[in-house]
């Protein structure tokens, strides 16, 4: 899952005491564990773990049991606090260095350089997923480096990339990219491990402000005769067959569902309110 603006996200998490069904407990764990630290200069270590712990029990969870995840909210809880030595745990890539502190982003851009080489690919899959790669490496902010521990992780890419394909398909677009020099592997070449050249300008082509259906983002706003659907909630990609569509089929039928309730209720409310000045007439 990826958050633009980690502080305002998990504020709004913790006020309504529910788990959003996209966030990991893990994710979850660790955007409380910074909120409260960074809100509280003096909090001990084992107030901290308390508090965390607390909170997400909260929540309620589904499944959630707090013994199972103790260890991960006390691993967590001791980066803040312990030594250089001890920051080497497995939790060092979720909070070390920059990321002790929120990640607060009004946009991640995509600048023009990058969108003309996208453009240049010979088919919407590679497109889609390109421009999904510079969204997440730009996020990321690792020298253009995409680190996944696991296939899942990658697979992760290609939904946020709005691409459905086999294992043996995605590694076939994954070669053909690296065999033209678009994309790097790591020395170990495992397919996990990816890297873009980011470009380095000041002219941005396009702001990322919501991190989803990145790939229907990239059609509906790049490719001729497409526009993404205008409902937040929705992100699919729209062909333009009338001039003034800006909703997926769907969703316009639910618009137009909620505008002839709304007609509904306003014409009872004016019959209501004619009935009861005849009275008091």
């Amino acid at each position: 899952m990826y958050i633009l603006n980690e502080k305002d996200y998990i504020r709004s998490v913790l006020a309504s005491k529910k788990k959003p069904e996209d966030l990991s407990i893990g994710y979850l764990i660790v955007l409380t564990a910074k909120y409260y630290y960074i809100n509280n200069e003096n909090i001990e270590k084992k107030q901290l773990v308390e508090i965390v712990t607390n909170k997400i029990s909260d929540m309620m969870i589904y499944g959630y049991q707090e013994y199972k995840w103790i260890h991960k909210i006390e691993n967590v809880c001791d980066i803040f606090y312990d030594s250089e030595k001890d920051k080497k745990s497995k939790q060092k890539e979720e909070i070390n260095g920059k990321d002790k502190q929120f990640r607060e982003l009004k946009y991640v851009p995509i600048y023009q350089e990058e969108i003309d080489l996208i453009n240049s690919l010979p088919n919407d899959r590679q497109k889609k997923f390109m421009f999904t790669l510079y969204a997440v490496a730009r996020y990321m902010d690792s020298d253009g480096w995409i680190n996944k521990k696991d296939l899942r992780g990658l697979s992760e890419i290609f939904k946020l990339a709005n691409i459905t394909l086999t294992s043996d398909k995605k590694n076939e677009l994954l070669h053909d990219l690296y065999k033209n020099g678009y994309i790097y592997f790591g020395k170990q070449i495992d397919n996990l491990n990816i890297r873009v050249n980011l470009a380095e300008s000041d002219n941005v082509a396009y702001k990322i402000k919501e991190f989803s259906n990145l790939g229907n983002q990239y059609i509906g706003n790049f490719k001729k005769g497409y526009r993404q659907c205008a409902n937040p909630s929705c992100g699919k990609r729209v062909k333009m067959t009338a001039p003034n569509r800006i909703y997926c089929s769907k969703c316009a039928e639910e618009i137009d569902r909620e505008k002839a309730k709304d007609r509904m209720k306003k014409l009872r409310n004016h019959k209501m309110f004619e009935a009861d000045s005849m009275k008091n007439a």
